[in-house]
């Protein structure tokens, strides 16, 4: 008998399923059974859905807008937090339209990758990334980036520095016969730069695990630092008051805008590189130039950073690469599928509004941009000292911070500190208590994390622990207390922030001698 599929993408104890293309009412029938969970069927536009489909088919139409078939993939891979679904094409597709679901295929297969990317990092670091939020929260609070840094850098050039293998060509190449640019790094070419002798404006670092020491030398902080709420605590430490902080895709930020402090227009997404690159954007040149944003592996595809990072030793091992397209050639690989992906995005976005220039002589291709091998730079250069200023920064506008003080400051870390006592009110007894059984621990947990708006403040830490507490988990007593350990952990820092914060007098004295809750 011959197989209904083309071809199958299976992952292991799945019980969800993604089906593209056309289907025979038996072999939808007979994958609804197999995929208890759910089966979401990406179907011809000729197709009549039928109500008597089994209760767990979700139907859509392949002709659907892009917005609405992203959007429902993505809310289909939240019906299993574990497992990923398999993504079965059917063999009768031939007879439809081919070219109409490749796309789609392209798209369901970069959307689980994405979903399976940020669960796994969530998972892994999610105590991690919650700690250097309250370690950051006092900066964010104080020194967000403002409205005024917007646009401030038109008629310049902006070179944007990312860390992939050809920095090693590029850079020398950006050193002499431009105009002055302004210059955005990405953290991991900080060395590189402070080895050729370039100062950037502005140094990018998103990543709760990159620390300063790992980029570059304890004395080299050039410019101003801007920082995710999850950045490594190395860098404000650095940086001191150079340092101004972006919102990104953070549940207590998140928690934050409904206290009436609203996210930063200008938000830290993916990687430093993108947000580097956005940054650039939000400052408003005329032209943006790409150096080192290759978005693939070099060399054998095991290369992640240029030689002159002192990065070159953390090469890349993975699994599974992409084919996508590349600058000098059809194809390149990329374990990177999501990284290239919204980068890509936001570069055919950009150069909507400007010129945006990758001098490349290898990596992925970004839509919209101008690919400039190395070898016509001076052709580059010719052309942008004819039409772009020097840059020349305005002190009086980077000096420029988005703050709360005063008496809404007081009124937000009162909120803060009443959760935080609230959290602290059942975990005292419970640490206080010699031989506190497992039920004791998954009890208070539960009824931490019920709590709405605490699981929300803490949102990193929530999101960690909840699948491992979930209907069905038997965490033993050593895997709750390490989760209870890191909990305290947490609310001391947040407590630290409290006072980091610089609130009132009148404030830290209740603080100090009241409870809030």
């Amino acid at each position: 008998m011959n197989s209904p599929w083309l071809s199958e993408t299976s992952s292991e104890g799945a019980v969800s399923a993604i089906l593209l293309g056309p289907l025979e009412e038996s072999v939808l029938s007979s994958e609804a059974e197999a995929y208890a969970k759910g089966v979401l069927w990406i179907a011809p536009p000729t197709e009549n859905f039928s109500s008597s489909y089994p209760a767990n088919v979700h139907c859509l139409d392949r002709s659907s807008e892009s917005k609405k078939l992203s959007e429902t993939i993505d809310e289909f891979l939240r019906l299993d937090y574990d497992k990923p679904p398999t993504v079965k094409v059917s063999s009768h597709i031939a007879e439809d339209d081919e070219n109409a679901y490749t796309p789609i295929l392209d798209l369901v297969i970069a959307s689980i990758d994405s979903t399976l990317r940020a669960r796994r990092t969530r998972s892994d670091t999610g105590v991690l990334r919650q700690e250097q939020v309250f370690r950051n929260l006092a900066g964010y609070l104080r020194s967000r980036i403002p409205e005024k840094w917007r646009d401030s850098a038109q008629g310049n050039l902006t070179v944007v520095v990312g860390a992939g293998p050809s920095l090693d060509v590029t850079l020398p190449l950006i050193k002499e016969g431009f105009q002055k640019p302004l210059v955005v790094a990405a953290d991991s070419a900080l060395r590189a730069l402070k080895d050729a002798g370039v100062d950037p404006d502005f140094v990018v670092s998103i990543d709760p695990e990159k620390s300063h020491d790992s980029c570059t030398s304890i004395d080299h902080r050039p410019g101003i630092a801007i920082l995710s709420t999850q950045s490594h605590s190395s860098w404000p430490q650095r940086w001191g008051e150079n340092v101004r902080y972006l919102s990104g895709r953070v549940m207590t930020e998140d928690w934050l805008a409904g206290k009436g402090i609203p996210k930063t227009s200008l938000l830290a997404v993916n990687n430093a590189g993108l947000a580097a690159m956005l940054v650039a954007e939000f400052l408003g040149p005329s032209a943006i130039m790409l150096v080192g944003m290759d978005l693939a592996g070099g060399g054998d595809g095991t290369d992640r950073y240029a030689e002159n990072t002192g990065r070159s030793n953390m090469q890349i091992h993975a699994n599974v690469c992409h084919d996508i397209p590349g600058n000098h050639s059809e194809t390149v690989s990329t374990p990177f599928l999501s990284d290239w992906s919204e980068t890509s995005e936001n570069c055919a976005r950009i150069s909507r509004g400007r010129n945006v220039i990758n001098l490349n002589d290898r990596g992925a291709l970004l839509e919209g941009s101008i690919v400039i091998h190395p070898e016509q730079v001076d052709e580059l250069r010719e052309a942008l000292s004819e039409s772009l200023a020097p840059y020349e920064p305005d002190p009086a506008v980077f000096s420029e911070h988005r703050g709360i003080s005063g008496q809404g400051l007081d009124q937000v870390l009162t909120l803060l500190a009443t959760r935080c006592d609230e959290a602290w009110k059942n975990l005292r007894p419970l640490l206080a208590k010699e031989n506190a059984t497992a039920q004791e621990k998954l009890r208070y947990l539960h009824e931490l994390l019920g709590n709405q708006d605490i699981a929300a403040l803490i949102g990193d830490y929530s999101f960690a622990v909840m699948p491992e507490i979930g209907p069905g988990k038997e965490p033993t007593s050593e895997e709750l207390d390490l989760r209870i350990r890191e909990l305290r952990r947490i609310l001391w820092l947040l407590e630290d922030a409290l006072v980091d914060a610089e609130p009132s007098d009148e404030f830290l004295t209740r603080l100090l001698t009241e409870t809030f809750a």
